[in-house]
């Protein structure tokens, strides 16, 4: 009854979820990953390529999108935490040491 296990899996996982949204037409906020979609897979899961590719590896690519999408923006990590590995950065100086936190 409901949905199958990996379609869990990507609607609990921020960054797998945003990407379904998106892909479905779902009006999201500015992120890293704007304009990446996937189509969903027969099990309910998404393909691993578009979510590396939202992912971010290093500071510069951080960088890179808080410029795009402009301050103040949210750093968040991509597991686990518990709430701990959420920063938010008003500039440049406050996205380094966010990055390097979380």
């Amino acid at each position: 009854l409901g949905p199958t296990a990996p379609v869990m899996h990507a609607l609990g996982d921020k960054i797998a979820s945003t990407i379904l949204a998106q892909s479905s037409k779902v009006p999201c906020i500015p992120w890293n990953g704007d304009g990446i979609f996937a189509e969903i897979q027969s099990d309910g899961s998404i393909p691993l390529e578009p979510f590396k590719k939202a992912c971010l590896q290093n500071y510069e690519e951080a960088l890179e999108c808080a410029k795009r999408i402009g301050y103040p923006v949210v750093l968040k990590a991509s597991e686990g935490g518990g709430g701990k590995g959420i920063r938010k950065a008003n500039n440049d100086q406050e996205l380094k040491s966010g990055w390097e936190q979380v």
